[in-house]
């Protein structure tokens, strides 16, 4: 609150900087003086009730000081409302007419209060024009050759002080020279100033119009996607249909359903059924992508129980790892609840893609998958493999849709890369956390943190 009064006591309304300057200055030594005098008043109230016999001296002073307070209010109100250059002459005619009477006529002219005079010579050169400061030094020299003319006709048989006046004249040279320094450099910052705010307003202008170009590039993008994804979802939805078909009929010739077919011919019809599998699977996968991406899949969930999500999970994965000549083995954590509320669908998915993603890259060894209670909230699921492991600098980017370790052109293994992409999306669905360990040549842990939800327990029946 204090700052916020002496900043609007400071306040000027000029549009020129350098005016305003110049305003903002006289209005600080006004308020300084105006200060300094209060003080002087406040002293004197005191010298006169402590020494009464100073009571003639407090008289004569007491008026100056009053009328002095009332011309610098007057100033003050000029330079705020009127014409600066009025105030600031008026302020040094002022000053230069206190000076002439502080002192006795000698000291004025040549002893002690002589190098006052010197001050409104610096201060015109800022409060006013810097050459403004030799017409103080003139007015300063006039008023002291009054002085010494009328008041001391002894003195140098009535020469002016020319060493006084020519003094005066070497301080107006000095302050010309600072002020017109200072003022030269006001100038040029004030010059820098104006280009740099034009810099600005032209870069800030340039990045609204890359903004804006940003938030238009993002948007088509969020378009393009949109319609990639419904695009993948409708080739995907209609592929299936004749996937389907295609097993179906399979099926029922090597069941003969319309003749006897040859070995050879139940042969090919097999593979024929192995092909449509893999590539049914695979338009899964981007069927669940497209939906996750869209975020049209929701979850079922239901209670289920962990032991036979586990057995459904070894029976889809075993004859697999049996034809890798791979081990796959299970471990459920007894103290876990036999029922868990979750959707068994999505959990089996999971499970099954990173085991499959396992075998894959397993040559020796097997899988273990463990489903345990971690603690009171959670539960998990882990799938570790002894295969060889992923670098440093994959981890980071393996949950990607169509990302994959290996060199496309020379991979050995098949998919579009998106099994872990679509289980990362999955858990993230289900509030669950992915956790990755793995270093070259140790194999690799995928670690699914779900939270653990029980079943509400029946209502009795009445």
């Amino acid at each position: 609150m204090k700052f916020k009064i002496i900043k609007n006591l400071l306040e000027v309304s000029s549009q020129d900087p350098q005016d305003a300057r110049r305003r903002k200055l006289l209005n600080i030594l006004l308020i300084g003086i105006y200060t300094i005098s209060l003080v002087a008043l406040v002293i004197l109230l005191f010298i006169f009730i402590v020494a009464p016999s100073f009571k003639g001296t407090l008289f004569r002073l007491w008026p100056a000081i009053t009328a002095f307070l009332l011309g610098l209010t007057i100033i003050y109100l000029i330079n705020r409302y009127g014409a600066e250059w009025i105030a600031a002459t008026i302020f040094l005619l002022l000053l230069i007419t206190v000076f002439a009477f502080v002192d006795e006529p000698r000291q004025v002219v040549e002893g002690r209060a002589l190098f006052l005079f010197t001050v409104p010579i610096l201060i015109s050169s800022v409060i006013l024009r810097p050459w403004v400061s030799f017409i103080a030094a003139g007015i300063c020299g006039l008023v002291i050759t009054i002085l010494a003319v009328f008041n001391l006709p002894d003195y140098a048989q009535g020469v002016p002080p020319i060493p006084t006046i020519v003094g005066f004249f070497t301080v107006a040279f000095v302050s010309w020279l600072s002020a017109r320094s200072l003022e030269d450099a006001l100038v040029d910052l004030h010059t820098i100033n104006r280009e740099l705010d034009q810099r600005v307003e032209l870069r800030t202008h340039e990045l609204k119009e890359a903004n804006q170009e940003l938030a238009n590039a993002y948007e088509q993008l969020k378009e393009l996607d949109r319609l990639k994804s419904m695009f993948v979802s409708i080739i995907s939805h209609e592929l299936r249909t004749p996937l389907s078909a295609i097993q179906g009929f399979a099926e029922m010739l090597i069941a003969e359903v319309f003749g006897a077919v040859s070995q050879e011919q139940i042969g090919a019809l097999e593979r024929i059924i192995a092909n449509d599998k893999h590539l049914l699977n695979l338009v899964n996968d981007l069927l669940d992508e497209a939906r996750l991406s869209a975020g049209q899949l929701s979850l079922h969930v239901e209670p289920f129980a962990p032991k036979a999500l586990l057995g459904d999970m070894y029976v889809t994965m075993s004859v697999l790892a049996e034809q890798q000549e791979l081990s796959l083995t299970t471990e459920l954590d007894p103290l876990l609840p036999e029922t868990l509320q979750g959707d068994q669908k999505r959990l089996h998915q999971i499970l099954v893609n990173l085991v499959n993603n396992a075998i894959k890259f397993t040559e020796k060894g097997g899988i273990h998958v463990r489903i345990y209670q971690t603690d009171a909230i959670s539960w998990a699921m882990n799938v570790t493999d002894t295969g060889p492991g992923i670098a440093e600098e994959a981890q980071k980017y393996i949950f990607e849709p169509f990302r994959q370790v290996e060199n496309p052109e020379t991979r050995k293994h098949k998919g579009f890369g998106l099994g872990l992409s679509i289980v990362n999306q999955l858990v993230t669905l289900m509030d669950g956390k992915i956790i990755l360990t793995s270093q070259l040549g140790e194999g690799t842990t995928f670690s699914i943190r779900l939270p653990l939800m029980l079943p509400e327990p029946a209502l009795p029946k009445e």
